[in-house]
């Protein structure tokens, strides 16, 4: 009878422990290092070892497929976002939570001392059905850890797993949502962490994810990583601890024509009886070579041209500090500034239209109930896959939200005017691909003329 009891006893305490070992088995799947033997895969991660051995990176990129697509359909955009912020790019196609703590394990982190890192991982935990929704967040918070241990000063972006499937209640996107809400509770209380939600960029007002920006409900396209880099931009400035130069004020006073230029200005500006502001760089300082054209459009609003060849919006904002705007008491601003910036890298997109920003609230601290419009900087570049116009195209994308709310300020979008059918900026309006000739100035004023009747009341 003891024998049976010792049995039965044994064999149910074996049961258990089998029970136990198999839920904690299940548990740990995308807890669990692994690797891949793809071919592809493991070059890939052989050139990231590479990269890394060589150190001096500073930006950390970590995900699967939606962050490796940075080397494809987001190319430009990374380029023109992270290309001078010595990032490295740690996203593989079809990786899970347990792939990424596999490769950080092997890769050499201990030569580099990186500043940020951001994470979107988690899509495939659940579309491969390797792991629950609890269990993809588990393995989150694990690479996350992972990374605290080595590196206890990096500054750590969690976002939220991106939004799949067309419809919100859609299996999948359910899931993605249910990961995305233990998120909060199993990242608190670690201060370098910083979970970010920028999924709403992504969606339509029903919560619809739009072919537009996701083809196949689940890969961004070129628009859709234009619009992740500037909704996590100001985040990862202040992370990185960066400076903005697009908004710091700054003169060009070592160039004699610069000089006497705005000299000219401060003269004019003295002598007050001036209603409309033309604020800009080279291509507004175009309108002195189109006497006609403003005789026929602006004279009748009593204009100053304040457009200087090659300024940039720290340019402009230094000018009006050094204006007598006391003197006047103007209606209308025009504001098209921002292509010279392009030049200088450290200037992302997002930081020029910050600029651009600047100037208008500067003018409107001087100015409460001056009209402003704010012209879509001009395409650059003669077709449309060139680096200039898409660093163009980024900065309008973040013009609307950064200006919404602010009083009296219109986007007036007339690219349109310039552009082909096919894309192609015509050589018959802008020779050089930037700068408009007559008939270029004469497209831009017949665009602009109703704006101004309507804002001047005449």
């Amino acid at each position: 009878m003891k024998a049976a009891n010792f049995f039965r006893n044994t064999t149910t305490g074996f049961l258990v422990i089998l029970i136990l070992a198999s839920s904690l088995y299940a548990q740990s799947v995308a807890l669990t290092p692994v690797d891949r033997k793809d071919d592809w895969w493991v070059k890939r991660h052989a050139a990231n070892v590479a990269q890394m051995e060589k150190g001096d990176l500073d930006l950390l990129m970590i995900g699967d497929s939606i962050t490796h697509g940075w080397d494809n359909a987001g190319k430009t955009v990374w380029s023109s976002y992270y290309g001078h912020r010595k990032p490295i790019n740690l996203g593989f196609s079809g990786d899970r939570t347990e792939h990424v703590l596999w490769r950080l394990d092997h890769l050499p982190l201990d030569k580099i001392t990186p500043k940020v890192a951001v994470l979107m991982i988690g899509t495939n935990n659940i579309g491969h059905n390797s792991s629950s929704p609890k269990e993809t967040a588990d393995g989150i918070k694990a690479i996350v850890e992972k990374l605290e241990k080595q590196y206890p000063a990096l500054k750590i972006i969690v976002l939220n797993v991106f939004p799949r499937s067309n419809k919100p209640d859609d299996g999948t996107r359910k899931k993605v949502d249910e990961i995305n809400s233990y998120l909060p509770e199993l990242l608190k209380n670690k201060p370098n962490v910083t979970l970010l939600d920028i999924n709403s960029v992504f969606l339509d007002k029903e919560q619809n994810l739009p072919k537009e920006i996701m083809p196949d409900f689940l890969h961004p396209n070129t628009y859709g990583y234009e619009l992740w880099a500037k909704a996590v931009e100001p985040t990862l400035t202040v992370l990185l601890g960066e400076n903005n130069p697009a908004v710091v004020p700054v003169d060009r006073l070592a160039e004699e024509w610069w000089k006497k230029r705005h000299e000219t200005n401060v003269e004019q500006i003295t002598k007050g009886n001036i209603e409309f502001l033309m604020i800009g760089d080279s291509i507004t300082h175009g309108w002195d070579g189109q006497s006609p054209l403003v005789e026929k459009y602006f004279a009748q609003y009593k204009p100053i041209n304040l457009g200087f060849g090659g300024d940039q919006t720290q340019h402009v904002l230094w000018r009006l500090d050094h204006l007598p705007l006391d003197k006047i008491s103007p209606k209308v601003a025009m504001i098209m500034i921002g292509t010279n910036n392009i030049g200088n890298r450290a200037n992302t997109p997002w930081m020029i239209a910050t600029g651009i920003k600047a100037i208008v609230e500067k003018l409107q601290k001087q100015y409460p109930e001056l009209q402003t419009v704010v012209l879509d900087v001009f395409p650059r570049d003669e077709k449309p896959n060139g680096w200039n116009r898409q660093r163009v195209n980024e900065i309008n994308l973040a013009l609307p939200e950064l200006l919404a709310g602010l009083k009296n300020v219109e986007i007036i979008d007339i690219n349109a005017g310039f552009i082909g059918e096919d894309g192609i900026l015509p050589k018959d309006i802008m020779p050089d691909s930037l700068h408009p000739n007559t008939k270029g100035y004469e497209i831009w004023a017949e665009k602009l003329a109703p704006v101004l009747k309507a804002k001047f009341g005449r």
